[in-house]
């Protein structure tokens, strides 16, 4: 079952970048005043919302943590493991999976490519950004995703939030939060959920500009605690759903959270390992 995993895994991070294509689950936007959602059009207020959210980014190079990763829908089957999360900015994003004390695969993100790897079956899958279509399309390259994994706002296709990138967010005040939203992101809107007194990212969601489009992808986070001198979440959940498929989603509980960038950056994979594509990944889960 833990080597399923790998498979699983690489799914997930492909299939949800597909999915992003079209939409993320909104909250409840029924009539009470609770999910009353109020059109901010001064654009002050909405460039101070943005500005007080994006100094809430961690100064430290990197971050280590022990996880639990648990992840449904993928095969039928719901899956558990512990794991390790390591991330350098701007170089790599690594999640281990280990089982008895021993690294069974790992998924490691750089800014040139995505690196999988089955250590049981000795196989791996290494993919380019741009080879991988749906992750071109939605916008989600290493930077976008160092920034879901940072808990930091960011738009699509840049690398860093500039001075004039904060000025590009409008603001809407729903369910008690800031949703703040980049504009001119002609195929998909995304939504970032903040908190407007702790000024952190509650989730973000992404939603196809193409009514006519269906599925869901977002990214959750919970557990907020004190590291870095700000809250950052210790629960992080990714969730694809109305695709027409059974909806996936991949959990991480983080724990013993530390500053610590000195890791090696870059896996290297043995030459005795066989190297497998996405298509047939994929065509192993029937997708």
């Amino acid at each position: 079952m833990k080597c399923y995993l790998y498979i699983a895994l690489v799914a997930l991070t492909l299939t949800a970048c597909r999915s992003s294509k079209s939409a993320v689950k909104a909250p409840d936007t029924n009539t009470s005043a609770s999910t009353k959602t109020t059109h901010i059009t001064n654009n002050t207020a909405a460039l101070a919302s943005v500005r007080k959210v994006a100094a809430m980014h961690l100064s430290q190079q990197g971050v280590t943590a022990s996880t639990k990763v648990r992840l449904s829908g993928v095969g039928g089957k719901d899956l558990s493991v512990n794991g390790k999360l390591q991330m350098k900015r701007n170089d790599v994003i690594r999640l281990s999976l280990r089982f008895l004390g021993m690294e069974v695969g790992l998924m490691e993100f750089t800014p040139n490519d995505v690196l999988v790897v089955d250590r049981i079956n000795k196989q791996f899958v290494r993919a380019k950004y741009g080879e991988v279509s749906f992750l071109r399309q939605a916008g989600l390259d290493f930077y976008a995703l160092q920034s879901l994994f940072w808990n930091e706002l960011f738009i699509p296709g840049q690398h860093t939030l500039s001075a004039e990138g904060l000025g590009r967010f409008e603001l809407v005040q729903k369910a008690g939060l800031n949703v703040l939203t980049p504009k001119n992101t002609p195929k998909l809107a995304y939504h970032f959920y903040a908190d407007p007194q702790a000024n952190t990212i509650q989730r973000l969601q992404v939603r196809s500009n193409n009514a006519a489009e269906k599925g869901e992808f977002a990214f959750n986070y919970d557990g907020f605690e004190q590291f870095g001198g700000r809250p950052f979440p210790t629960q992080m959940r990714m969730a694809v759903t109305g695709t027409g498929k059974k909806d996936i989603t991949l959990a991480l509980s983080l724990s013993s959270l530390k500053a610590d960038a000195s890791f090696d950056t870059r896996t290297t994979v043995s030459a005795k390992y066989t190297q497998r594509s996405v298509q047939q990944v994929l065509g192993q889960l029937g997708m």
